[in-house]
């Protein structure tokens, strides 16, 4: 398991989330290829 925490604040940081949504799974719900956030920002 994983614990998810985090608010979106902007509309830019959405169509990151949104880009993120749409990433192809494989069988086990994984992504079929990484996904890396290179930044966040703690406000």
């Amino acid at each position: 398991g994983y614990t998810i925490f985090g608010e979106v604040t902007d509309k830019e940081s959405q169509k990151v989330v949104a880009k993120i949504s749409r990433v192809s799974t494989n069988r086990m719900d994984r992504p079929d290829e990484d996904v890396v956030i290179e930044s966040v920002e703690v406000v």
